[in-house]
């Protein structure tokens, strides 16, 4: 991470910072050129340094687990929709590999204030809270925030600090260790996934505040006012992203999820929801929408923004929903009423979790009430009906505290309450590795949805996906596969980068213009930034690189093959009814057979060859897996 060099400049802004809880310690390191080179920056930082910092022994809620905070290598610039950075650290919810990006302003702010990489350690005595300002860091006392919502402890901090801050934030979720608690970011952007506000919260960490004055240097500021002129110009002419500006994900993508199938209803028992037109983003316009938002640089603007005025929920104001929470608070429970979604919507984000996990684990409870499984005698007294909001509140708040057995429960995920409740529960436990999947259906777009299976963090929508992906099913497995992890790379760029997957990826007009930005125009551009050249070429090569050391990483901690795999609802339920009438996941093992080929891993193991690991520069990697006792031949 850091050596002799004398420190990157331009793009980078050159400075690591170390902080040790424990001690109290706060050190500022030149950030190494060569790593910074060999793993672009954000994603590729956080995963590189939790196979080298991590033990493969280490508690996630232990002082050993290290939280790692990572700006993109462009994060910060003035780069369409460069606001992305990654929180990462070992998961309390899945014990493998964690990460979670967000937008917002902070990570933004946190490169212009001159960091490229945050690393903290340790556990501190008691709360505190980590103010950057510039040049000035320092730890702060925070047990006077200790117990606060995310939104009460960010206007404590800004009044107390000074205008100007931006903070990511844990609320009471991270504090009482809830395995499904993020680390929010101006109030309503959300780093969630993988339980990494617990992480946080062991550290007896609070928040962490920070504010510039300075701008990210650029090796040729010229050059890289071109082309950012360029995205501009395409940007401004692509329909699909006009369209995507308009109606957010809310519009895209549940009227298409919805269209085929495949939209995550009751625990995923069905592909369509009955009360949909009640929920979806013309609902939301024609009730309580008053505009929408974005992220640093962001032109698309595509966030709801929400105010709710009286009634039984009381008034406030959120930012969202997205589509992931409108099903995860919605369809996924049977619930219609939109502005119940907005409060739970709500009360995550001050509480601090993740909607889609926390989703989960309430879909699978209500179907467990359903089933009998569960009465009101287990639940607390909670009844927990498909459709009752009223109950759907409560437990989120509960969970938040674990406030009594039940809630305290569900807590650590759907796959440890699975486990704890028994009586053939484990059944209609969805998820992956412990990680709920995203709001569409596996058995409605088959190859496409592998992805769930093989996802580094566990059931993930983000770490592959592929333009016309729903169009794989038609090919033979082996080509689809192929077409998959090409597009796999390319869907980790902006992670690398710190910009937008919706921009430059998702919402483009056409793959090929996805292409242009990514493996053409974003070298150009970290070129102008940084002064380093490099290819389309490279820069896939790197998003290789960082993918083996994900997967090194997690079978470094025990995972193997027979972790790659779909529940049950996938695997063994045909579909019920609508467009996706009759399927079920018949194509589990050929697909994992063609993966791991494809991937260059062994095909039935699905470990990392050494002979991959060294094309990619990892051999190093290699001889610890060897050292580890696993087989890479």
């Amino acid at each position: 991470m850091s050596g002799h060099s004398p420190g990157v400049r331009g793009g980078y802004t050159g400075t690591a910072l170390q902080v040790d809880l424990t001690r109290g310690v706060i050190e500022k390191e030149p950030l190494d050129e060569e790593f910074a080179r060999t793993y672009i920056g954000g994603r590729g930082f956080t995963s590189r340094l939790q196979y080298d910092l991590i033990p493969k022994d280490v508690d996630p809620l232990g002082p050993e687990n290290v939280v790692i905070i990572a700006p993109g290598a462009l994060t910060g610039t003035p780069a369409p929709s460069s606001a992305r950075f990654l929180v990462a650290g070992r998961s309390p919810l899945t014990g493998i590999l964690g990460d979670a990006n967000s937008g917002g302003f902070f990570g933004a702010m946190l490169k212009r204030a001159g960091y490229s990489l945050l690393v903290i350690r340790g556990r501190s005595p008691h709360p505190v809270y980590l103010q950057i300002d510039g040049d000035h860091v320092e730890l702060r006392d925070a047990r006077h925030l200790w117990g606060q919502d995310v939104h009460e402890v960010t206007d404590a901090i800004q009044r107390e600090a000074g205008k100007g801050f931006r903070v990511a934030a844990i609320g009471q979720a991270g504090e009482n260790l809830v395995r499904l608690a993020g680390v929010i970011v101006d109030k309503d952007h959300a780093a969630a996934r993988t339980g990494l506000g617990a992480v946080m919260g062991s550290k007896q960490l609070k928040a962490i505040a920070v504010r510039a004055k300075g701008t990210v240097p650029l090796y040729d500021p010229d050059a890289f006012k071109h082309l950012v002129a360029g995205l501009r110009e395409i940007e401004r002419n692509d329909k699909r992203a006009k369209d995507f500006s308009v109606r957010g994900t809310l519009g895209t993508l549940m009227e298409h999820h919805s269209k085929i199938g495949g939209m995550n209803t009751r625990n995923y028992q069905f592909g369509q929801f009955e009360g949909k037109e009640k929920i979806d983003d013309v609902a939301l316009a024609e009730t309580y929408q008053i505009k929408t938002t974005g992220c640093y640089q962001c032109a698309l603007k595509p966030d709801r923004y929400c105010r709710v005025t009286g009634g039984e929920f009381g008034s406030f104001e959120v930012g969202g929903p997205e589509y992931s929470t409108s099903v995860a608070f919605g369809s996924g429970l049977g619930i219609d009423n939109i502005a119940a979604i907005l409060k739970g919507n709500d009360l995550a984000n001050r509480y601090g979790m993740d909607t889609i996990d926390l989703g989960g684990v309430i879909a699978f409870s209500m179907e467990l009430y359903q089933r009998g499984i569960l009465t009101q005698g287990d639940t607390d007294g909670l009844e927990l009906e498909w459709g009752n909001y009223q109950a759907m509140l409560e437990l989120v708040r509960r969970i938040a505290f674990r406030e009594g057995a039940f809630a305290d429960l569900l807590a650590d995920g759907v796959h440890v309450a699975a486990q704890e409740i028994g009586r053939g529960s484990e059944r209609y436990a969805v998820h992956v590795k412990g990680m709920t999947p995203a709001p569409l259906d596996a058995r409605a777009v088959k190859v496409y949805n592998f992805r769930y299976a093989v996802g580094p963090r566990g059931a993930d929508h983000l770490r592959i996906s592929c333009p016309g992906g729903y169009a794989l099913d038609e090919l033979p497995l082996h080509e689809a596969a192929s077409k998959l992890r090409y597009w796999q790379g390319v869907i980790a760029v902006p992670d690398l980068m710190g910009v937008c997957k919706f921009a430059y990826t998702y919402y483009t007009e056409t793959p090929d213009v996805a292409l242009h930005r990514t493996v053409e125009v974003i070298p150009q551009l970290y070129t102008a930034a940084t002064g380093f050249e490099l290819s389309g070429e490279e820069l896939l090569e790197a998003s290789a690189r960082v993918t083996n050391v994900e997967r090194a990483h997690n079978c470094r901690l025990g995972l193997t093959a027979d972790d790659d795999t779909l529940p049950p609802r996938f695997t063994e339920d045909p579909m019920p009814e609508g467009p996706s009438k009759g399927k079920v996941y018949d194509i589990l093992e050929p697909m994992k057979e063609a993966w791991y080929t494809v991937q260059g891993w062994n095909p039935e193991t699905g470990i990392p060859t050494r002979a991959r690991l060294e094309e990619l520069g990892l051999g190093d990697i290699a001889d610890d897996l060897e050292r580890n006792g696993i087989d890479i031949t």
